[in-house]
């Protein structure tokens, strides 16, 4: 049997709080916007460009089969490979700038360089070294007798024969040593936070490990490298963790290449319906969504909208379709600027989860989960209720 103090007090009292509640609250307490608040953000409108036109405030994009491909194949990491084409360069070629010594012999009797000559006719061999020299612009050394001497491009030994072959007719039995004493031309550059060096390149055919052991090592984890190599007009950046698992990854290093070390730890946020609100890091190796919100918990059950998952992100205006590029440029936007793109995702659609695989994610996204709206009248309900009962426990009390 009902308490008759319960059954006067209950009608008025959730009336009172009812009015005050959804007279002084507008809004529920929430972690972020709704689904249909986002679905409606303003985006582009495709009108032609007028000057005082509004510049578009965010780009909507669904993600579905195509979508995902189209990111898959823009995101997918680069490789070193590629530059292992076979055309490897030869480090032991004379170049411009590389200091040689020559030291050339004759035998004896000596009839161009001089020697002595005892009383029975015979003279001994005469050794002549030469002052070192650098290579020139021209690719030039000079030798005694034979004037200008083309070296670049050739190895010692080639260069010892082709001494040997001009001083034939003038010297009895030449023999000539060549010796690159310092390697001016065929190095590369490797650049480190706090430390760069230039590491000569021998016939050893150093790769891309020993250029990373030459600066040091790296002075953070190695999941928070990545490697960058400029050779020629080509620029390639590889994690380098990935280097150091795939051999194929650690190509020989050429004449001029640039090695970068950059560490940079990447991150993502995630925020809304999810199991924990926080930032991570990943990996230089990369991550996708599908990985990422695994790690902060995936979508909570009682309160996501499973059709309501966003990534919000800025990327460059070039990344877009034809037809997106166009109409941002109609609005003002160049090739240089960074534009707002919220990529939406239905996680209700079964090929979803496939998407999440193809989708890498990008440094400092924000991956927001809606709540479902079933979630906000639950909120508001307890809102409503929770007090009421409190109340009446209160003055149940009382009146025992």
């Amino acid at each position: 049997m009902k308490h008759p103090t319960f059954s006067r007090l209950c009608l008025p009292i959730c009336i009172l709080l009812a009015t005050s509640v959804l007279s002084g609250c507008p809004t529920l307490p929430t972690s972020g916007p709704s689904l249909k608040t986002v679905s409606t953000m303003p985006t582009q409108p495709v009108v032609e460009p007028q000057p005082e036109a509004e510049l578009p405030k965010v780009e909507i994009i669904d993600l579905n089969d195509a979508v995902s491909m189209r990111l898959a194949q823009a995101n997918a990491p680069q490789s070193l490979t590629d530059l292992a084409d076979g055309r490897a360069s030869n480090p032991d070629a004379i170049g411009m700038g590389d200091v040689l010594e020559i030291t050339l012999w004759e035998s004896s009797p000596a009839v161009l360089f001089g020697g002595a000559i005892n009383s029975m006719g015979a003279g001994s061999a005469q050794t002549v070294k030469l002052p070192e020299q650098m290579v020139g612009a021209n690719g030039t050394v000079s030798i005694p007798f034979l004037g200008s001497l083309n070296v670049r491009g050739k190895t010692p030994e080639q260069v010892q024969q082709q001494i040997i072959a001009g001083l034939r007719r003038k010297a009895n039995q030449p023999q000539a040593l060549v010796r690159v004493v310092q390697n001016n031309s065929a190095n590369a550059t490797v650049i480190r936070a706090g430390k760069s060096v230039r590491m000569p390149l021998t016939s050893h055919r150093e790769r891309v490990l020993d250029a990373v052991a030459a600066v040091g090592g790296v002075e953070s984890g190695v999941q928070d490298i990545s490697l960058q190599l400029t050779r020629g007009n080509q620029v390639r950046a590889v994690a380098l963790e990935r280097i150091t698992a795939e051999p194929t990854q650690n190509i020989v290093l050429r004449s001029g290449d640039v090695l970068t070390m950059q560490s940079n730890p990447l991150s993502f946020t995630a925020l809304g319906a999810v199991g924990k609100n926080q930032t991570v890091n990943f990996a230089a190796k990369g991550m996708n969504l599908s990985e990422a919100l695994g790690t902060v918990g995936g979508l909570l059950d009682r309160r996501s909208d499973a059709r309501g998952v966003f990534v919000f992100r800025y990327q460059p205006l070039t990344s877009l379709s034809a037809d997106e590029q166009i109409t941002w440029r109609n609005q003002g936007y160049s090739d240089h600027m960074s534009i707002p793109v919220v990529y939406r995702i239905n996680l209700m659609e079964p090929h979803s989860l496939f998407w999440l695989q193809r989708f890498a994610m990008q440094d400092k996204d924000v991956i927001y989960v809606a709540n479902a709206p079933a979630s906000e009248l639950q909120k508001f309900l307890q809102l409503l209720f929770s007090p009421v009962v409190s109340g009446v426990n209160s003055i149940e009390s009382l009146t025992n």
